[in-house]
């Protein structure tokens, strides 16, 4: 992906609320002679106001309200590697990009010659090390059967006792010659290790099942050791990542839903889930950018690794009776309404969804219908007149404050 041209995502918000009450009618219960005056249309505004002894409430009807995060992704595989050589030698063949390959397939090989020659060395070089160390082992017998000789002869007083102190020393050192020899038998052992590992190293293997996305070197080329010689993914399934800045990314969770569209699938849309969230942000142009990603078989659809995608994931989706977010009160994490019901304002106790802010959707605790109580309605002053209603066509109710008088 392309961080520098990386732009602040922003909470996409969905609304399919139904039309609520199309057209409604103004109706006025309870209101007296002046206060039908007073709420008389402004001429040439086609607005109205409220009573003073008026609330404003909206029906609930039914409609549902989705939060969702989108931001600009790049397709990568799920597993992708810049397969290194482990050997300097001349390249004698290689497969093409887009070759694709199973465990153990060949991808490269290098020149094996003087890696033979070398194994076969190092093979020689063990041998000699065993006989000398056999030899060793040989010279440490004889010296500890003399040495017993002379132990036993200078008990009995044939030998002096320098006699003896030299046999000794003589085991000490065959021991010493034999413990040598016996390191480098090791030595040379590992050696031919080394060397059967640089030979097989001439014949790079695909590690699992994949395809060469981009191959470094050709036919002639001399590679040293740790050179990148191509690159091998697996594209069973890909990895779609995308960037959403620091205000976005608190409402993000992984297993949450995605929705995954790209040019390269028309208005074919793929379904996944959130795999992750980065756990640090990195900053770019002064803006915490946090990456997100989604996985997908590659059977799902046409992506390829390296393709631009638009990853949307759903936060939030619920449908139910529509309220507005500012009519909805909560108390110790339980949400309240105001409906009026038999000419009287009465509180309930409501189960509260998904809210964007404006709107809030109502899972339980209210019927379809109901009068809701709106707090503040931008264009009326509530409970005291003076204000202007919503244009013909609102569908905010005046109603008669409870106890206010008035015969209808």
């Amino acid at each position: 992906m392309n961080r520098s041209s990386a732009t602040r995502n922003r909470i996409v918000v969905t609304i399919f609320a139904l039309a609520i009450v199309a057209g409604a009618t103004w109706f006025v219960l309870n209101r007296t002679s002046d206060a039908t005056a007073e709420s008389g249309v402004a001429a040439g505004s086609g607005a109205q106001q409220l009573g003073e002894n008026e609330l404003a409430a909206i029906a609930a009807q039914r409609g549902s309200i989705s939060i969702t995060v989108e931001a600009p992704a790049v397709v990568e595989p799920v597993r992708q590697l810049s397969v290194r050589g482990g050997i300097t030698g001349t390249v004698v063949e290689t497969v093409p990009e887009g070759t694709i390959a199973a465990t153990g397939d060949l991808l490269v090989r290098f020149d094996g010659a003087q890696f033979r020659r070398a194994l076969g060395q190092a093979e020689l070089n063990v041998q000699q090390a065993e006989i000398d160390r056999q030899r060793a082992q040989v010279n440490l017998d004889r010296a500890m059967r003399e040495r017993d000789d002379a132990e036993a002869l200078f008990q009995s007083g044939s030998v002096n006792r320098g006699a003896r102190d030299a046999a000794r020393e003589a085991v000490a050192i065959a021991e010493l010659d034999r413990d040598l020899a016996e390191i480098r038998v090791n030595q040379n052992t590992l050696a031919v290790e080394a060397a059967r590992a640089d030979l097989a190293a001439t014949e790079v293997r695909a590690p699992y099942n994949g395809v060469v996305l981009k191959t470094e070197v050709g036919t002639g080329d001399i590679a040293s050791s740790g050179t990148v010689l191509l690159t091998f993914a697996d594209v069973s399934r890909l990895r779609v990542l995308a960037e959403v800045d620091e205000f976005d990314v608190g409402i993000l969770e992984p297993g949450m839903p995605v929705r995954i569209t790209a040019d390269a699938l028309g208005t074919e849309e793929i379904s996944s889930t959130l795999e992750r969230v980065s756990p640090a942000a990195e900053v770019i142009n002064n803006i915490s950018i946090f990456t997100v990603s989604s996985v997908i078989r590659a059977d799902q659809a046409t992506l390829r690794p390296g393709m631009s995608a638009d990853l949307t994931v759903l936060v939030s989706d619920d449908t139910g009776l529509i309220v507005p977010s500012n009519a909805v009160s909560s108390v110790r994490g339980r949400a309240y309404l105001d409906v009026y019901e038999k000419e009287e304002v009465v509180t309930k106790r409501v189960v509260a969804g998904t809210d964007d802010g404006r709107e809030t959707v109502i899972l339980d605790g209210l019927e379809e219908g109901a009068l809701v109580i709106v707090p503040e309605v931008p264009g009326f002053t509530l409970a005291t007149g003076g204000g202007d209603a919503n244009a013909e066509g609102s569908s905010i109710i005046p109603i008669p404050m409870p106890g206010a008088g008035g015969g209808r």
